[in-house]
């Protein structure tokens, strides 16, 4: 189903596409995780990274060395001259003239981005780790392999350590694991961009595409997230016209409390003014009550902590280095009942003709939401939603997505406002967001209204383990 709906939404999408692009042009578009979703839209909209010849990105997919070396070659050149590059001999033995890849491989090498594994070979076909491609990314936009120590024993080392210093990794794990070909468009989104913050005309992606990037408007149907655009002095060189517009991914994201040196910290121990959409207010603001009396209010060592963060809370942070300034969305969790489910309505050729709808009590209020993930034996059951306050976070609140929780069962063993089951004690809610649902997660609540310690009862739980809910 969510393939399906990647497609009609792709349908959609290049029908009605004015100025505005996402990753849906792929068929597997659902399975691009929200942190990578920007950095494809954009790289795939610049050229310097394209399907797999079938209409998929296979997004999970290990990112191999040949495909490194053309996404390098792109960015360092653009498509054009990538794409005239010459291929009269091979740099390697197993990469001859007639390999698709020989020509960026002998241009990266050439500038020292890419080198053999020995023997004359290149191994092509050979998986990336994080740290490698990382080590090429580096050299791409400037840095010396040999001055940073990014050859000889301590190299990865070394990688990481300039990787994190110079917040090549927002957003992203560069590590020696594997690296996915859409976690390496995240990192070569952030390189094209570094050093955007003090020029962002002496940037990769200006100097190759004439591209420079701002914060957009705020998409009103998306939590207010913020958009991103995307502007080029040169028209058509990228994309049609001078403008792409993408819906942000975030830089941070957080399910805990976090404090504002914890957010600097991540961005370099940098300081930074903070916009702020939450479930609060219908815009952005700043917060001087809750931060420090400063022109900035995200500092090194502050131990102010962001207001409502905790477990339950998401608490996203959206960095934009032309401007210097963060904007962060907060986007409640709670738990509420099914009470009706109505199923998509799909013909026979697979095309859903109406989308699926499931009900829940809110507060009192029957709310709907899409969503083809749940059917009628569901009916009377828990889900969670991701919610949206209209002025407060008690009040009726709009639901923008549905999420099916992790039930636990088990004997109660404690009675005030910690979760123990079988011997097991689970994070609870950030105290706000408890007293916005219609079920208490504490066992103290439940007892007072009529349930005792011993009790067989249910856990609602998110993937972090958070208890949303205790019921029978």
């Amino acid at each position: 189903m969510k393939k399906l709906f990647a497609l009609l939404l792709a349908a959609v999408m290049l029908l009605g596409m004015i100025g505005m692009a996402g990753a849906a042009e792929f068929t597997d578009a659902a399975e691009i995780s929200q942190m990578n979703t920007e950095a494809v839209a954009v790289l795939s909209g610049m050229g310097i990274i394209g399907g797999m010849g079938d209409g998929t990105f296979q997004p999970d997919g290990t990112l191999t060395r040949a495909q490194a070396a053309k996404i390098l070659a792109y960015m360092l050149l653009g498509k054009d001259k990538a794409e005239a590059l010459p291929a009269a001999t091979a740099a390697f033995t197993d990469v001859p003239t007639s390999h698709w890849s020989c020509k960026y491989v002998n241009y990266c090498a050439e500038q020292g981005v890419v080198s053999g594994v020995g023997g004359g070979k290149f191994n092509p076909n050979g998986q990336l780790t994080g740290f490698q491609f990382g080590k090429m990314v580096l050299v791409a936009i400037g840095f010396s392999a040999e001055q940073e120590g990014l050859t000889g024993s301590d190299w990865d080392k070394n990688v990481n350590k300039l990787v994190k210093s110079e917040c090549l990794n927002l957003g992203v794990s560069v590590d020696g694991k594997e690296i996915s070909r859409q976690d390496a468009c995240h990192l070569a989104l952030n390189a094209l961009f570094h050093g955007e913050e003090d020029d962002t005309y002496n940037t990769l992606a200006y100097k190759t595409f004439t591209v420079t990037r701002s914060k957009g408007s705020l998409d009103k149907d998306d939590f207010r997230r913020p958009l991103m655009l995307y502007t080029s002095d040169e028209e058509d060189i990228c994309w049609e016209g001078t403008e792409l517009t993408v819906k942000a991914s975030p830089t941070l994201v957080y399910r805990d409390t976090v404090t504002c040196g914890k957010v600097s910290e991540e961005l370099g121990g940098k300081s930074f003014d903070a916009e702020h959409t939450d479930g609060t207010r219908n815009g952005p603001r700043y917060n001087p009550n809750t931060f420090a009396d400063s022109n900035s209010y995200i500092m090194p060592d502050s131990t102010v902590k962001f207001m409502c963060s905790g477990p339950g809370v998401i608490t996203e942070f959206y960095y934009c280095g032309s401007e210097q300034t963060i904007h962060f969305v907060q986007i409640g969790l709670r738990a509420f009942k099914i009470v009706e489910v109505e199923e998509a309505v799909v013909s026979s050729d697979g095309t859903v003709l109406q989308p699926g709808t499931v009900t829940v009590t809110a507060l009192g209020n029957p709310i709907s939401v899409e969503s083809d993930e749940f059917t009628e034996a569901d009916i009377g059951t828990f889900v969670l939603c991701k919610v949206y306050g209209k002025s407060s976070w008690k009040e009726a609140v709009e639901l923008k997505e549905v999420i099916r929780p992790t039930i636990v069962t088990g004997k109660l063993q404690s009675e005030d406002k910690t979760v123990k089951v079988d011997g097991k004690t689970y994070t609870t809610l950030y105290s706000t967001m408890a007293t916005a649902q219609d079920v208490t997660p504490y066992p103290a609540d439940y007892i007072a209204a009529g349930g005792s310690v011993g009790d067989t009862i249910n856990l609602v739980l998110d993937d972090a383990g958070v208890c949303y809910a205790i019921y029978q």
